[in-house]
């Protein structure tokens, strides 16, 4: 069956966490109505995700994972092409991430790494950045006009 890319639903909202927390992401400060996620489905089942917060000009791309048993199928890319279109709708001109296991498969995206303070305050004050993830993991940016 064909994967697709669809945005998230509320009620959709168990089985992503389920995914997270296999793949130990960060589910605490999931919103509730899921606004700027989209799911991978392999018909109805979940394979992939990806989130986007918004603050004005720039953004956080946050929960992309993949179920392993889907992994090298491009559905990272899909699910972050995804995310990138709808950032650039919305006049996101720069894209901050925060990962500790995948910079190099954001290097190849077009990210490159920065420092922890020169990240912007909106940015800073997000529960990904502040509090969730280790303060070791890595932040990255991607900065593109709109």
């Amino acid at each position: 069956m064909a994967i697709t890319i669809q945005p998230a639903r509320p009620e959709q909202l168990p089985e992503l966490v389920q995914l997270l927390t296999k793949n130990q992401l960060p589910v605490e400060d999931l919103p509730v109505d899921l606004p700027n996620f989209w799911l991978a489905l392999d018909g109805e089942k979940l394979v992939g995700s990806v989130g986007f917060e918004i603050y004005n000009t720039v953004g956080l791309l946050r929960s992309l994972s993949v179920d392993e048993t889907y992994r090298n199928q491009a559905i990272a890319r899909q699910l972050c092409d995804r995310a990138f279109d709808e950032a650039k709708k919305q006049a996101v001109s720069t894209v901050y991430l925060i990962t500790t296991t995948a910079d190099r498969y954001f290097q190849r995206l077009g990210f490159s790494l920065v420092d922890r303070s020169t990240v912007p305050d909106a940015i800073m004050k997000t529960s990904q950045f502040s509090s969730l993830c280790p303060s070791s993991a890595t932040v990255m940016k991607q900065t593109y006009s709109v």
